[in-house]
C-alpha cells in the first residue's frame, strides 16, 4: 500500500493508531475488498486472512439491511452512516457499526454490543411482565409524583375513575376535590406516605362523581407514591345487608388477589413478582421450583399444565385452568395465563388467579340450568330454543304435547307441520329473516291443537343470546295461546270504538249546544270546563275563562255566591231567572234562565257543579215587542177607523168650501182664507188616506215609482221635519216602476226616515235620492234609493249591530226591531240594504242605501216578527 498521510499523521502512524484501538476496524476499497483489519476485528470475525477478500462474498450477511445500504452510501455516495444490527450465524453477534468514507474507500468501525442488548431485552421483559400484571389485576393502580400529579394509571384505574380527560400530569387534589380536605383519609395517608415514606392502607368512601367505597393502599416509590385501590362498594353494601356473611365476603375479596410468576425452563426455578398473593394455598417461598409446584397440582390436571408450558415455550399465549391442593388439604381452582419471555424460549412468565368461586358458580349454573329445564317442562306456557342456523333444538313438554310432535320430529322444518297451511309461508319468512339478521322474531300465527285438530291463534317471540363478541349462541323463545285474548280484545276494541263514538257525539253536542254549559269547582267556584256557547255568553275565549271564579266573570245575581254554596251542599237550583250585565258587555242588559246541579263523587260528596245558562234576553224583548206591537196595532186600527170615519165629514166640508169659493157674493178678502182652508183640508184628507194605506196589508205586489214611495213617507213626517228645522232635499233621477209590496217598502223607508229625524234633534238636512243602477256583485238592474242625514252619526261598533234584533240606542224609546224587520223585508224583495256612517266632527251623518231589483217577484209576505237576520 503506498505511503499516504491522514491530516498531520503519516499512513503508518494512522494504521498504528487503528491497531491500538479497542474497537474493531477494517478498511474496504472501492471494489469492496478488505485492505486492512486490526487485530480486534480479526479476532471477532474469526477469519485470519481478510486482506483482498470481498466483504459481501466472505460475509453474505452484509447483503441484507441495514449493512448493505449503509456500506454502499458510504462508498458510492460518500455519506457516513451508523447503525445497530444483529448478524446471524456463523457470527451470531449484535454489532454497533459506523462506516466512514476515506480517500481509498471506507473505514468500518464495529464492536460487539450483545451484553447491552441482552440487558435491554431483560429490561423489556420485566417491564412487559409488570404491565401485564397491572392490566390483569383487579386492583386499580395509579402513580403520583412528588407534586401529587398523575404519572401512570392502569386499565382498572381508568375504569373506576372514568375521567373525562387524560389525567396524566394533573393534580389529584384538583381533579378529585374531596381528597383535598385535610380531614379526609386521602389527604392524611397520601401525605404520610409521601413525606414519611411509609406504607399506609385505609378504606374510604368517595362521593360524587364516583360514589364508591374504596380500599386504598399507598406505597412510597422513587418518583413519589404508588396507590393501589379497589372498588369495595359491593362488599360494603353486602356487609350492610348480610352481616352474617361478612367473614365469607372478606375471604372472597382476599381470594381475588393475583400472583405473577417467572419460570426458567432450564433450571426449573420459579420466581414470583413483588406483592404476589399466595393463590396456591401455600406460602410462595416453598414453591420456588418446578417440582415443588408440580407436587401440589392434582394428578388429573398435570398433563394439561405441561401442555400449556410447552405452548408458552413455543411462543404461544396459553391459558389453563387446573386444581391444586392447598396446605390445608383443600382443592383450589387456578387460572394461569403465560407466554414466552424473549426469543430464546428459555423463560416463560405470566399470572395466576384463584378462580375457585367462579368454578363453583359455573357448577351452580349447570345445576341451575338443569332445574330450569325441569321448570320449563312443567311451565304451562310454550318455551323453545333454536341454534344459530335456525334449527329448533328444544321445546318444553307442554308445547310438544300441544302440537303432538316429539323433539326429534321438530328437526329441519318438521316443526312447521304444527302450523296452519295458510300461515306457514309467513312463519318461515319471518324466522328466516330473524336468523339471517339477528333481529327479534315476532309473529302471530295459527297452530293446530293436537287434541282436537282445531287451529288457535298463537303469539311467538324469540330473541338471540349472544357472546361477548356479539355472535349468536342460540335463540330463546316463548309462545302463547292468544286466541281467547284476541277475541276478547277485538270485542273490547269494538266496545271502545262505540264508546268513543258516543263520547265524540256527546262532546260535539256539548260544544255546539245552543245553551251555555259549564263545570266549575264546588270549593272555590272556578271554571273547570266550558262550551262554546257559554264562552260566547261571557264574551271571552275559553282559555281566558278556565281557572277563573264564576263570581268574577258572571256576577249575574247579587246573591250568586249564596246560591252556588247551596248547590255545593247537594241542592239543585233550576230555572232561576236572573237579570244582569256581564263584565265583557258593560251597559248591555241580559236575561238568563240558569240551572245549577251538583256532581257527586263516588263517596257521595259534591266534587263539582254543572251550570246551564239559556240567554232569554231576545225572548223577553220579543214578548215586550209583541205587547208594544199589539198596542201599536190597536192604535193603528183606531187611527184607520178614525180616518175612515172622518172621510165623509171631510168630503162634505170639502164640497161646502168648494161652493163657498164659487159664491159671487164672497168678498175678496175672504177668498184667501177659503183657499187656505181648502189646501189644509186637502192635506188632512191626504194624511187620512196615507194612514189607511199604511194599515191595510197588501195582498199582492204592485208597481210603484221610487218618488211615490219616498214622498208618501215624507208627507207623514212633514210636521216633525218642519218643527225640527230639518231641510228636505229630494231628487229622483229614476221614474222606473218597480214591483213590490208597497206598504212593506214604505215601512222600510219609514224606519230609515224616522231614524234620520231622531238623529237630527237640532236640525240638519235630510237627503233622498233615487236612480237606476246595476248591482256590482251580480250585475242585476234595479233602482237604488238613498236616505242620508247630517245627524250625529254612529261609531263602527254600533253600525255593525244595527241589523241585530232588539239592539237599540234609543233606550226605552226603541224596540230594536225596526231595522231588523226592514232587512227581512228587503231580503224578501231580493234586494239589499246597507248603511255607512261617520262621527267625524266636520263630516258626520249616516247614509242608508236600498237596492230593489227590476222584474223580481217578491216572496210571499210572512209574519214580520219572523223576519230573517240581515246578511
Amino acid at each position: 500500500m503506498p505511503r499516504q498521510t491522514h491530516g498531520s499523521l503519516t499512513h503508518d502512524q494512522f494504521y498504528e493508531l487503528l491497531d491500538a484501538s479497542p474497537d474493531c476496524v477494517v478498511a474496504v476499497d472501492f471494489s469492496y475488498r478488505f485492505t486492512y483489519a486490526n487485530q480486534p476485528a480479526i479476532d471477532l470475525l474469526g477469519v485470519p486472512k481478510l486482506i483482498g477478500e470481498n466483504i459481501f462474498e466472505l460475509f453474505p450477511g452484509n447483503l441484507v439491511e441495514p449493512f448493505h445500504s449503509t456500506y454502499r452510501n458510504a462508498l458510492e455516495k460518500r455519506i457516513a452512516g451508523s447503525f445497530e444490527a444483529y448478524y446471524p450465524a456463523p457470527l451470531d453477534y449484535w454489532f454497533k457499526v459506523t462506516a466512514t468514507p476515506v480517500e481509498a474507500g471506507i473505514l468500518i468501525f464495529f464492536h460487539d454490543i450483545g451484553d447491552r442488548k441482552r440487558a435491554e431485552l431483560h429490561r423489556d421483559s420485566v417491564s412487559r411482565q409488570l404491565q401485564e400484571v397491572f392490566e390483569v389485576t383487579t386492583d386499580a393502580i395509579v402513580m403520583l409524583d412528588r407534586n401529587y400529579r398523575y404519572t401512570f394509571l392502569n386499565r382498572r384505574a381508568c375504569e373506576l375513575l372514568h375521567p373525562e380527560n387524560d389525567l396524566i400530569g394533573k393534580s389529584v387534589w384538583e381533579e378529585f376535590p374531596a381528597t383535598a380536605d385535610p380531614a379526609s383519609d386521602h389527604w392524611i395517608n397520601y401525605r404520610r406516605t409521601m413525606e414519611e415514606r411509609v406504607v399506609t392502607q385505609f378504606d374510604t368512601y368517595y362521593p360524587e362523581p364516583l360514589r364508591l367505597f374504596l380500599n386504598v393502599e399507598c406505597r412510597p416509590s422513587d418518583e413519589g407514591i404508588i396507590i393501589f385501590f379497589r372498588d369495595i362498594t359491593e362488599r360494603r353494601l353486602a356487609e350492610r345487608a348480610f352481616r352474617d356473611q361478612q367473614e365469607m365476603l372478606a375471604t372472597v375479596q382476599q381470594a381475588a388477589r393475583v400472583a405473577t410468576w417467572d419460570m426458567d425452563l432450564q433450571t426449573g426455578i420459579v420466581t414470583y413478582g413483588p406483592g404476589s398473593h399466595p393463590v396456591y394455598g401455600h406460602p410462595l417461598d416453598v414453591l420456588t421450583h418446578r417440582e415443588a409446584f408440580r407436587s401440589i397440582v392434582l394428578p388429573a390436571h398435570r398433563e394439561r399444565v405441561i401442555q400449556a408450558v410447552v405452548a408458552c415455550a413455543q411462543g404461544e399465549i396459553a391459558t389453563v385452568d387446573y386444581q391444586v391442593i392447598a396446605a390445608d388439604g383443600s382443592a383450589i381452582w387456578i387460572e394461569s395465563r403465560g407466554q414466552r419471555i424473549g426469543t430464546s424460549g428459555k423463560r416463560i412468565g405470566g399470572v395466576a388467579i384463584d378462580i375457585t368461586e367462579r368454578k363453583r358458580s359455573e357448577e351452580a349454573l349447570a345445576a341451575s340450568e338443569e332445574r330450569y329445564r325441569i321448570l320449563a317442562d312443567l311451565n304451562p306456557q310454550a318455551i323453545w330454543m333454536g341454534d344459530p342456523a335456525g334449527n329448533i333444538t328444544y321445546a318444553n313438554q307442554g308445547f310438544l304435547d300441544y302440537i303432538g310432535l316429539t323433539l326429534e320430529e321438530l328437526g329441519g322444518l318438521g316443526w312447521l307441520e304444527g302450523f296452519h297451511p295458510d300461515d306457514r309461508g309467513a312463519v318461515v319468512a319471518a324466522w328466516t329473516h330473524s336468523v339471517q339478521t339477528g333481529e327479534e322474531y315476532n309473529i302471530e300465527a295459527r297452530i293446530f291443537r293436537a287434541g282436537d285438530g282445531h287451529p288457535r291463534l298463537w303469539w311467538l317471540r324469540g330473541l338471540p343470546v349472544r357472546d361477548e363478541a356479539g355472535a349468536i349462541l342460540h335463540w330463546l323463545g316463548v309462545a302463547m295461546d292468544i286466541d281467547d285474548i284476541r277475541s276478547s280484545a277485538q270485542a273490547l276494541e269494538r266496545k271502545q270504538r262505540e264508546t268513543e263514538r258516543q263520547r265524540a257525539e256527546l262532546e260535539t253536542i256539548y260544544q255546539t249546544a245552543g245553551i251555555g254549559l259549564s263545570l266549575f269547582s264546588a270549593e272555590d267556584f272556578r271554571f273547570l270546563r266550558i262550551n262554546d256557547r257559554q264562552a260566547e255568553i261571557i264574551g271571552l275565549p275559553p282559555d281566558q275563562i278556565i281557572g277563573r271564579p264564576l263570581t268574577e266573570l258572571a256576577p249575574i245575581s247579587p246573591n250568586l255566591e249564596d246560591i252556588i254554596r247551596t248547590v255545593s251542599e247537594g241542592k239543585a237550583v233550576r230555572d232561576l231567572i236572573v237579570e244582569s250585565e256581564l263584565p265583557a258587555h258593560p251597559g248591555e242588559h241580559r236575561v238568563f234562565n240558569v240551572s245549577y246541579t251538583p256532581v257527586y263523587a263516588a263517596d257521595g260528596s259534591v266534587q263539582a257543579i254543572t251550570a246551564s245558562s239559556l240567554d232569554i234576553t231576545h225572548q223577553k224583548r220579543a214578548e215586550a215587542a209583541l205587547v208594544q206591537s199589539e198596542k201599536l196595532a190597536a192604535v193603528g186600527r183606531l187611527a184607520s177607523s178614525i180616518s175612515h170615519e172622518i172621510n165623509n165629514p171631510l168630503e162634505a166640508i170639502t164640497n161646502l168650501l168648494y161652493l163657498i169659493a164659487l159664491s159671487e157674493n164672497l168678498p175678496e178678502e175672504l177668498k184667501i182664507y177659503v183657499h187656505m182652508a181648502q189646501s189644509e183640508l186637502s192635506r188632512v184628507s191626504q194624511i187620512a188616506t196615507q194612514t189607511l194605506r199604511f194599515h191595510r196589508q197588501a195582498v199582492k205586489p204592485t208597481l210603484v215609482t221610487p218618488g211615490e214611495l219616498v214622498d208618501a213617507v215624507l208627507n207623514l213626517y212633514q210636521g216633525r221635519l218642519t218643527n225640527s228645522g230639518i231641510k228636505v232635499d229630494t231628487r229622483y233621477a229614476s221614474t222606473t216602476r218597480i214591483l213590490c209590496f208597497e206598504n212593506d217598502i214604505r215601512q222600510v223607508l219609514n224606519n230609515l226616515i224616522a231614524n234620520a229625524i231622531d238623529a237630527m234633534r237640532n236640525g240638519g238636512r235630510l237627503i233622498a235620492r233615487a236612480h237606476d243602477v246595476h248591482e256590482p256583485a251580480t250585475g242585476r238592474a234595479g233602482v237604488r234609493i238613498t236616505i242620508a242625514d247630517t245627524g250625529h252619526g254612529m261609531p263602527p261598533q254600533v253600525l255593525a249591530r244595527v241589523f241585530e234584533p232588539f239592539y237599540t240606542t234609543k233606550d226605552l224609546n226603541g224596540t230594536g226591531l225596526g231595522l231588523w224587520i226592514s232587512a227581512g223585508i228587503v231580503e224578501r224583495h231580493q234586494g239589499t240594504l246597507r248603511g255607512k256612517s261617520s262621527v267625524d266632527a266636520r263630516h258626520h251623518g249616516t247614509v242608508f242605501s236600498l237596492f230593489l231589483p227590476h222584474n223580481e217577484t217578491p216572496m210571499e209576505h210572512p209574519n214580520e216578527l219572523d223576519a230573517p237576520r240581515y246578511r
